[in-house]
């Protein structure tokens, strides 16, 4: 349908959107349009028509043309990377221009958005990938943790337990081979996000490659800055793949979910810390002069980089919730009764295990060298290795006891070795000795009552493996009471001797001084 409007009344329009400052001009429109019944876009058609000879839009002069000047200085300084490397952020390289008095002070008044803004006029800015949004309700709901291998640096020698870092020239920013001049070493970031605030924590070591140790040292540096969450997200590398560390997430109750591999997509939340990472914090390191010659210890680097985690990354906007940064979305935990606080040493207990059998001799092969287990032998065992820790301890896989493990050195000739009684042993012979009058102890009738387990509510720990002082479980502590002492007991004695074990956190010698004195006053009774 043709718009029909006065061309007095156009040219009035006209003379007020022209006369009109910047972000005025949709108002206007939409306040004829309102007043004329036409749409903007039929009533924008119309005034271009009064002159169809003349359409194209004549753009005004720049209000500050020295803008477009300090946007091409700071858009040389984000170029001066290698190409290959990428470019620095935008409000990086306008700091670096005033602070080297390339721009005025002023520049810093200038938005961001603004020097961006004059880049993609000149052609000059890239479109980066598009990245998922945080989606957990709460924080401490689940971490995203990944593990990359330096996009820039490269572990150039060995200072005592530290090691000197350098960088290098990327030929390509895909390009995986990077220097390894020192024992094979690259330096390696594990970092964690968590997904519904965008809080990271990032670390440096220099490793051989990903390994689930390093990964586990990293998350217990993590988690006693942040807490415990409910699950864990990585993708199928060491970490998911490893024995101990789903054992180890499996004693505290994260779970862990299986990713798809190789698909980074599913996996933003990490992601987006790296790509970060490389941009923000490891790219400004080639503004200093030379930066082939310059260097920085291992240790240094992790310092700087918790500074820039703090000060910088952390405290940016978060992407969802506008009005927050990602400190303050994650500090929401405490609406949630906060943090959950890993074990004391619980990393000490992550272990390796594998059944073995040791022989009549007491004698254990394990990983081609020969141990001896003490008071134990003729006995199916798990093995357990301490994955930090030089430690190994055998659990019988039948009373669920643990012993320690000594190198085997076998005997001199003619030597000859007193072993001490088993616990079987030890009960014949006691059991010989005993005199009993009449069979008292009854199985009590339960008629159509049934033991029910009683739920209790427990506080987060784990089990050590190699604690060979407490038994595992009350299970096991009751099996070896009922040894020592020889006889049957009532389930009302049962009861008040495992409220006792209990209160005396399961340890041996309580249960070897508890038996020995119920047996003492069992003789004396009878006698």
């Amino acid at each position: 349908m043709e718009t029909i409007i006065n061309p007095t009344m156009l040219s009035a329009i006209r003379t007020e959107l022209a006369a009109s400052g910047y972000g005025h001009k949709s108002g206007i429109l939409a306040k004829y349009s309102s007043m004329l019944k036409y749409s903007t876009v039929q009533i924008y058609r119309a005034i271009k028509s009064l002159n169809p000879h003349n359409n194209k839009t004549r753009k005004a002069e720049p209000l500050k043309p020295e803008y477009r000047e300090w946007a091409g200085i700071v858009f040389l300084i984000k170029k001066r990377p290698p190409e290959e490397a990428g470019e620095i952020s935008t409000d990086q390289a306008v700091a670096i221009a005033v602070r080297e008095g390339l721009i005025p002070p002023e520049g810093l008044n200038v938005p961001v958005g603004t020097y961006d803004r004059i880049g993609r006029e000149l052609g000059l800015t890239k479109r980066t990938k598009r990245r998922n949004r945080w989606q957990a309700e709460r924080p401490n709901d689940g971490h995203h943790t990944d593990a990359s291998t330096s996009q820039y640096f490269y572990v150039a020698r060995r200072i005592g337990n530290d090691y000197v870092l350098k960088l290098h020239e990327p030929k390509n920013k895909d390009y995986k081979n990077k220097p390894v001049l020192c024992d094979r070493l690259r330096p390696w970031y594990y970092g964690l996000a968590d997904d519904y605030s965008g809080k990271a924590v990032v670390r440096c070591v220099a490793a051989q490659g990903e390994n689930y140790m390093d990964h586990l040292s990293f998350l217990e540096y993590a988690w006693s800055k942040i807490g415990l969450p409910e699950q864990l997200l990585a993708d199928k590398g060491a970490l998911n793949s490893g024995l101990a560390s789903s054992e180890f997430l499996k004693e505290l109750g994260i779970a862990l979910p299986q990713m798809m591999p190789y698909k980074k997509e599913g996996h933003g939340k990490i992601e987006r810390v790296w790509e970060t990472m490389w941009q923000r914090f490891e790219l400004p390191f080639f503004n200093v002069d030379e930066w082939k010659k310059y260097e920085i210890t291992l240790s240094e680097l992790n310092k700087l980089l918790e500074k820039y985690l703090e000060s910088d990354y952390n405290q940016t906007e978060h992407r969802y919730e506008r009005n927050l940064t990602h400190e303050e979305a994650w500090r929401k935990i405490n609406l949630y009764g906060g943090i959950v606080i890993l074990p004391e040493n619980a990393l000490a207990s992550v272990s390796k295990w594998k059944k073995r059998v040791v022989g009549i001799d007491g004698t254990l092969q394990y990983n081609g060298k020969t141990y001896e287990v003490k008071e134990l032998y003729d006995a199916d065992v798990y093995v357990y290795e301490g994955v930090f820790e030089d430690k190994l301890v055998v659990q019988d896989t039948k009373t669920g006891l643990k012993y320690e493990v000594e190198k085997f050195v076998p005997l001199k000739l003619g030597e000859f070795r007193a072993h001490p009684e088993t616990p079987h042993e030890k009960a014949v012979k006691e059991a010989r000795a005993l005199t009993i009058s009449s069979i008292h102890h009854a199985k009590p009738d339960k008629g159509n009552v049934i033991d029910m387990p009683i739920k209790t509510k427990e506080e987060r720990r784990i089990e050590d493996p190699f604690d060979i002082e407490h038994f595992a479980n009350i299970e096991a502590a009751m099996v070896h009471f009922t040894a020592l002492m020889g006889t049957f007991i009532s389930k009302e004695e049962r009861e008040m001797v495992e409220t006792l074990i209990l209160k005396n956190n399961l340890r041996k010698s309580y249960v070897l001084d508890l038996a020995a004195g119920l047996k003492k006053r069992l003789h004396a009774a009878q006698g």
